[in-house]
């Protein structure tokens, strides 16, 4: 039987994808969603015409009016909008994705004491429904003769030994 050397498979370069498109998926999310969030609110206010005179030049779209860039208006904000949400909850969930482990482990790190520390209490120290005994129940009953290999307090009747089965005679 042949047994590999690491049973789980290695994860560090998903990980290591996972952060980083995870982060830039957030940045450009947010900044996708803020174009939309801007020509939505500068819609509303009536900063954008229903027309627009728009023309390509190399700088991008250019209002012919001001000179300036004109963020866009109605669906093609609210577009962005959406689209940028998207990109961004992606982007948190990919982050998310990539740092599950440290979490797990903080978490385990946090509630385990207390954990532990509430099964102690509900049982006296003897374990949840008996598993994971502090005290053998055996030894606290025999009264009987100790064995001469091992040490173990037998009962008063036996013979042989509970624990290792050395002749006790």
């Amino acid at each position: 039987m042949t047994r590999t050397a690491h049973p789980l498979p290695q994860t560090g370069r998903t990980r290591t994808t996972l952060r980083v498109v995870g982060g830039l998926l957030l940045v450009v999310g947010l900044c996708v969603a803020g174009l939309g969030l801007w020509g939505f609110v500068a819609d509303a206010n009536g900063m954008t015409s229903a027309q627009p005179s728009m023309e390509w030049s190399e700088g991008g779209f250019v209002d012919e009016a001001d000179e300036g860039f004109t963020p866009p208006g109605g669906f093609a904000a609210m577009g962005l909008l959406a689209v940028g949400g998207f990109m961004t909850i992606g982007g948190l969930a990919a982050l998310s994705f990539g740092t599950l482990g440290a979490q797990s482990r903080y978490v385990a790190g946090e509630t385990m004491p207390t954990v532990k520390q509430s099964a102690a209490y509900l049982s006296d120290g003897r374990g949840v429904l008996g598993i994971g005994q502090d005290v053998d129940q055996r030894q606290e009953s025999a009264t009987g003769p100790y064995c001469r290999q091992c040490g173990t307090r037998n009962d008063e009747a036996a013979r042989f030994c509970d624990s290792c089965g050395t002749s006790l005679a």
